[in-house]
């Protein structure tokens, strides 16, 4: 568990410290100043990661890390095609609920569709998933098995985001923060499910993660509203019992495979 803790120790220390105690610089004007703050914090989970795995593995474990995590398996179509899809009807779901509760707001205008998009593609989404799931889940995951890694990092992925919720100029400040932090694990549950099933590849969970953050991006809601992240967090709840039961009978049936090929051999 070495190349665990080597990567979340940096990892909270630079993110907590960026939000929790850089605090006047953390309330930019603009957004080059703004991105100049989130942009290390964002894309640090990638970068310790490569990082870890340099002093480690060597440049030989760089390549075939990358090699192993952007790959796209021939098997793996439908599930990228649901992971740009399922987030997307999520967030309508819990969009529409919201807004007819009178949680409602202006969508974004279309001229500013692509803007918003492109900001998605160099924050978040990509930044944090070679990190969180391309290094830590596979490495959490052998001690601790397929899905208690999933949960495990869900929690810790949670935990990360707490000093959003206190960080000036972030617009989380005014999101509620037990029913977003309940989203953000759950939601980081289906990601590890996604992870696994595409062979243990990021580009699925980087869809799925990209798809999500433009839906929040392109408005329709107060991102305010209980009801809106209750509604999320419910959904992905219900995902991530179903993708804990699935891939417990899944190995309950390899181990099962593997027995009697075992006691076959031996007789």
């Amino acid at each position: 568990m070495t190349q665990v803790a080597l990567f979340l120790i940096p990892l909270f220390g630079i993110t907590w410290t960026l939000g929790l105690l850089w605090r006047p610089p953390a309330a930019p004007e603009g957004m080059g100043a703004f991105l100049a703050h989130l942009l290390p914090s964002v894309w640090a989970p990638t970068i310790i990661a490569l990082i870890v795995t340099r002093a480690t593995e060597g440049a030989g474990g760089v390549r075939k890390e990358l090699r192993a995590r952007l790959r796209h398996g021939h098997r793996s179509a439908g599930w990228l095609l649901l992971a740009g899809i399922l987030p997307i009807v999520a967030a309508g779901a819990a969009i529409f609920s919201a807004r007819a509760a009178g949680d409602g707001a202006p969508f974004v205008p279309p001229a500013a569709i692509l803007p918003t998009i492109g900001l998605q593609l160099v924050t978040g989404a990509v930044g944090e998933e070679l990190g969180w799931r391309g290094f830590l889940l596979p490495r959490l995951a052998r001690r601790l098995g397929e899905m208690g890694s999933a949960w495990t990092m869900a929690l810790l992925w949670g935990l990360w985001h707490v000093p959003a919720f206190f960080t000036p100029g972030m617009p989380h400040r005014t999101w509620p923060l037990i029913s977003t932090l309940l989203f953000i694990g759950l939601f980081g549950v289906f990601l590890a499910f996604l992870f696994n099933r595409t062979g243990q590849s990021v580009l699925a969970t980087m869809l799925a993660h990209l798809s999500l953050n433009i839906m929040l991006a392109i408005g329709g809601v107060r991102l305010s509203s209980v009801v809106f992240w209750r509604i999320l967090a419910g959904i992905y709840g219900a995902l991530a019992v179903l993708a804990t039961v699935t891939s417990r009978r899944r190995l309950s049936h390899i181990d099962h495979d593997r027995f009697v090929t075992l006691d076959e051999d031996s007789c």
